[in-house]
């Protein structure tokens, strides 16, 4: 449980500390988020191929070598990886209190969850295997109580009156500055920050008939799921990497 509150609470703690310390930490950060996250969905990815493998492939073929996953795989994970991390990190620098103390949550539950589900599969699953099946089940049992509850928390947040106005107008008067002076990171924030004005732009203005602004509520209703989606995945992705680089350890 202390292992999974650590990384938790050292990244609402960055969030809070002023420039420029803030951007002298954000590398050393950016890179142990992408390290957490590529943790937990890596050896995802190799728990799925290695069962799709011993499924179809005979363990001497020439194919069960090549696709059982190797620096493509791991490329490619820590690609989506640094920028689900860089993600979060930018969304993070604005999160509410409320949510803060939802992610926090979210720890506490990951680790009694884990135990729980460790327990229960004892009489099912293989030694060797259980504690990656326990952390692949993690996941979306988490997400299912997480991304409504964000999604719960960011609509009853208080937001700018921009009803009847157009969206450049909007941008101009209601878009917040970037917090932070990292030329990559302030990117990032930046585009979250329009995104996310945009998002309430949007749906204060999609109130008409379907004639007027069908189009307009479809898409930012599926931007804002997307985008809690990424978000509140990303998370937990980091916290179930905790785990995996533990068991990792333990192996060793």
């Amino acid at each position: 449980m202390i292992l999974l509150l650590l990384p938790a609470i050292s990244l609402l703690i960055w969030t809070q500390i002023p420039e420029p310390a803030q951007g002298w930490l954000f590398l050393p950060v950016w890179v142990a988020s992408s390290w957490l996250i590529l943790a937990g969905s890596l050896e995802s990815a190799r728990l799925r191929r290695r069962v799709w493998l011993e499924q179809y492939l005979l363990a001497d073929s020439s194919w069960h070598r090549l696709l059982r996953g190797g620096v493509l795989m791991t490329v490619w994970h820590l690609l989506v990886a640094a920028l689900l991390a860089l993600f979060m990190l930018a969304k993070l620098l604005h999160v509410h209190a409320w949510i803060g103390l939802l992610l926090l949550a979210q720890a506490v539950v990951i680790g009694w969850l884990g135990r729980w589900l460790d327990a229960r599969l004892q009489v099912h699953v293989r030694v060797a295997v259980r504690p990656a099946v326990a952390r692949r089940m993690l996941v979306p049992l988490v997400m299912l109580p997480l991304l409504p509850g964000y999604l719960l928390i960011v609509l009853m947040l208080s937001q700018p009156a921009m009803v009847g106005i157009g969206w450049g107008e909007a941008v101009s008067l209601y878009l917040p500055e970037a917090q932070s002076a990292v030329g990559l990171l302030a990117l990032c924030e930046r585009s979250y920050l329009l995104l996310d004005l945009t998002l309430q732009w949007a749906l204060q203005n999609a109130l008409g008939s379907r004639e007027d602004s069908g189009a307009l509520a479809v898409l930012a209703w599926s931007l804002l799921l997307l985008s809690g989606a990424a978000f509140t995945w990303a998370w937990v992705r980091m916290l179930v990497g905790v785990g995996a680089l533990v068991n990792r350890g333990e192996e060793a």
